[in-house]
């Protein structure tokens, strides 16, 4: 008999807004496929004062506070609310490093969905900048022994198998690569709707670029503004259109149009609408795990222009996707590579109109069958 398959993430994975709707949207896509039978949800507040007391003891114990969320308390304590302890013969699929701690039953199956490994959130993300360094060893150290006694380690980037095979060592016959989908629900939106094109640029109809993410700074807005003042330059016109950030984190230029905050749950006629109108979104950030917003664009048949760090190659199919270059290219070069995908514009509604006979590939449905070729071997 099969074991019960538990979905289990770092909060409620039945919320839309936990992590940006991923555990959400998993969950759902492996309900209707037939791998999980039940997620959790863990409340963080509740165990909130435990964060107090953890403090004052690493003060006294390295003179440095922070890293609550990666300790073996906090770890104890938040799964606890799993109410899973007491059950036997049961599958976890964890979408969080430290969910469950190991040692765990000898009956229970771990399999964990990760797009980076703790030792890059402290490299590359500067996370852990604030810890002991003899305290990030130790959450390192039992991070390692989860992915040790693990079924399956499923990596939603490459970059991801990278770390876990060099930097922790792991088995690779026990690692499989699945990119995520994308978090949003095209089921019920016209298809005609979606084939919609953005006007073609003159000289009164700008090139629009978008960017989606909370973070302006290490998502690569400032390489933004490089190529929008080079566009200026070239009495070429151009307008980026900002969806996420919070609108004081955003630099005064007359190129930036500053759309908000969109939910992609309860507002998704208006994300899909925004995004739809775009000729490229984008994604030149300084360090990035995996970059679902080129998936999300991807689902809807808009390019993508960005750069090769950390995960973001793992977003993107194997061609008719826009342009990824080498790190940190000059403005100039993807200014150059802009104008030419545009002349002609039949040549760019192709590349659009492929790509959109492609978006089923970045659903989560798609994503969850091949998780499901996996897991269930």
């Amino acid at each position: 008999m099969n074991k019960p398959r538990y979905i289990i993430c770092n909060g409620d994975v039945n919320s839309y807004r936990t992590h940006g709707g991923l555990p959400y949207n998993l969950y759902k896509a492996g309900l209707k496929n037939g791998i999980f039978q039940h997620s959790i949800s863990l409340n963080y507040n509740k165990i909130k004062y435990l964060k107090y007391l953890w403090n004052i003891s690493q003060f006294f114990k390295y003179r440095k506070l922070g890293g609550f969320q990666w300790s073996r308390l906090y770890s104890e304590f938040i799964f606890k609310q799993s109410n899973l302890l007491n059950k036997k013969n049961i599958n976890i699929f964890s979408v969080y490093q430290l969910l469950p701690q190991y040692p765990w039953p000898e009956d229970w199956d771990v399999d964990f969905y990760i797009d980076a490994t703790i030792y890059q959130l402290f490299k590359y993300y500067s996370l852990g900048d604030n810890l002991h360094n003899s305290y990030k060893e130790k959450i390192i150290t039992r991070e390692k022994k989860n992915y040790q006694e693990a079924k399956y380690i499923l990596c939603r980037s490459k970059w991801a198998i990278n770390s876990l095979i060099n930097d922790y060592q792991i088995d690779k016959q026990k690692i499989f690569f699945v990119p995520g989908g994308a978090n949003i629900d095209l089921s019920n939106f016209n298809k005609y709707d979606l084939l919609k094109l953005p006007k073609e640029p003159f000289k009164q109809n700008p090139i629009i670029l978008g960017f989606i993410g909370l973070d302006w700074s290490r998502k690569g807005g400032s390489f933004l503004l490089e190529l929008a003042d080079l566009f200026l330059t070239n009495n070429r016109p151009i307008k980026i259109k900002v969806v996420g950030p919070n609108s004081d984190n955003l630099p005064n230029h007359p190129s930036i149009k500053y759309v908000g905050f969109i939910d992609k749950f309860t507002q998704s006629e208006r994300f899909v609408k925004e995004v739809k109108s775009w000729h490229f979104g984008t994604l030149f950030s300084k360090a990035e795990a995996f970059g679902i917003s080129n998936r999300e664009c991807f689902l809807m048949g808009v390019p993508v222009i960005c750069h090769d760090i950390g995960g973001i190659s793992s977003t993107l199919p194997d061609s008719d996707f826009g342009k990824m270059f080498n790190s940190n290219p000059s403005p100039k070069i993807v200014y150059e590579w802009i104008i030419d995908s545009l002349n002609p514009y039949s040549k760019y509604i192709d590349l659009r109109n492929n790509l959109f006979k492609r978006n089923y590939e970045f659903t989560w449905d798609s994503s969850v069958k091949r998780i499901k070729e996996i897991i269930n071997n």
